[in-house]
């Protein structure tokens, strides 16, 4: 926005803009102006300064510590101070005209512009725009590390498209606009919060503070931590078995039918008549293989062999670990296979025989098991199930 335009809405709503940028209060740069009927006042890690007669404007800049291995996937650091502005995705075979930051570039750095089809402007290829690993390799911050940088719980863009439009390019460009498109979280957290606090509508809380709420896998809660669980797996052994204690958590959330767990926020109405579901983050846990084979015989439906992979799970519950009289948490990601799990029937004649055989085996060793969803690009069973040579093999130690 010029002069002339930022003017132009000052005049149109009598006000001064405050301009903000998200720097400080998350890795990326996001310089923006907001026009506030309420006061903004200056505290720890933020500092406000009120427009004067050089500036028609008021600034807000923050200076929160964050640590930046929790925002990247794992084995990657930051080239710079920060990371960019992040902006839409364009891609071109010809460059725009009067591309910002062209001639700030070397002919490293020109070439990947030119190589990623002119996706950005020139200046976010820059060395210090992006991110390196330990072979000093670069790379631009994914979808994913976009989405914490600016607030988002991660895969919040995902649903833009139907799940069998989620691949490739155009489906990465759509995500990556909406991102450059919208407003840093926590910056207008941080605004609200100036506007309730002296209300009385909501309790006091630093910028810090909102930093560590907002922080991928470091929330207190258990629903904070569902929602903004971490980038990577879990690689550390678990202390006082706390994934085991997620899962007691996990009992406690149902669908409002009790069928399964059905992630929704406390301030979320009840889903009654469609289901809209949030995945279960399967990277809380760490996961090992424990049975493998190729299938044999026809081509059956996925919903079959998804299907017959819970059947073999109980029956490695029940023969391998003697499971008897418990409550156990499976996580499924064929939407149809939940449903008739959760509701102990089905229609579909090819999926009743297996069905059949699951009741059976509950029935019989009194289990209770808890059905949820977990999204095919974080099913951990998922990549093991499309090698070409699967190893076959009994059940694992």
């Amino acid at each position: 926005m010029d002069d002339n335009d930022r003017w132009t809405m000052s005049q149109a709503v009598d006000l001064m803009p405050w301009r903000i940028d998200a720097l400080g209060l998350a890795l990326c740069r996001r310089p923006r102006l907001y026009w506030v009927t309420w006061e903004l006042r200056s505290e720890e890690q933020a500092d406000v300064l009120p427009p004067d007669e050089d500036k028609d404007f008021g600034s807000v800049t923050f200076s929160c510590v964050l640590e930046a291995s929790k925002y990247l996937e794992p084995g990657w650091v930051l080239a710079g101070p920060s990371l960019p502005t992040f902006t839409t995705a364009r891609p071109s075979l010809t460059p725009g005209r009067k591309p910002a930051g062209l001639h700030t570039l070397n002919e490293k750095e020109k070439l990947r512009w030119q190589e990623d089809l002119h996706r950005f402007p020139p200046y976010q290829y820059a060395q210090a725009c992006g991110l390196v690993n330990k072979k000093q390799e670069w790379r631009a911050p994914s979808v994913s590390e976009r989405e914490l940088c600016m607030g988002f719980p991660l895969g919040y863009t995902k649903m833009c498209m139907g799940k069998q439009d989620q691949k490739g390019k155009e489906f990465e460009n759509t995500r990556l606009t909406l991102l450059g498109n919208s407003w840093c979280v926590p910056v207008v957290c941080w605004l609200l919060k100036q506007l309730f606090f002296p209300l009385g509508l909501c309790e006091q809380f630093s910028p810090q503070m909102l930093v560590a709420r907002l922080t991928p896998g470091a929330g207190s809660r258990l629903q904070s931590l569902l929602l903004r669980p971490p980038l990577g797996p879990q690689r550390k052994p678990p202390v006082h078995d706390p994934q085991g204690i997620l899962v007691k958590k996990l009992m406690g959330i149902a669908s409002i039918k009790g069928e399964d767990l059905l992630l929704q926020a406390s301030t979320e109405h009840s889903v009654r008549f469609h289901r809209l579901r949030a995945s279960i983050p399967a990277g809380l846990w760490r996961w090992r293989d424990i049975a493998g084979w190729a299938w044999k015989g026809n081509v059956e439906h996925i919903n079959c062999l998804e299907m017959r992979a819970v059947y073999t799970t109980l029956k490695w519950w029940t023969k391998k670990r003697r499971l008897r009289s418990a409550r156990v948490l499976h996580l499924v990601d064929s939407l149809a296979c939940l449903h008739a799990l959760s509701r102990g029937r089905t229609s579909s004649r090819k999926l009743r025989r297996t069905l059949m055989r699951i009741n059976s085996l509950i029935l019989s060793h009194d289990l209770h098991p808890i059905w949820g969803y977990v999204h095919t690009s974080q099913n951990p069973a998922d990549r093991p199930s499309r090698r070409v040579k699967f190893v076959k093999r009994k059940w694992a130690r």
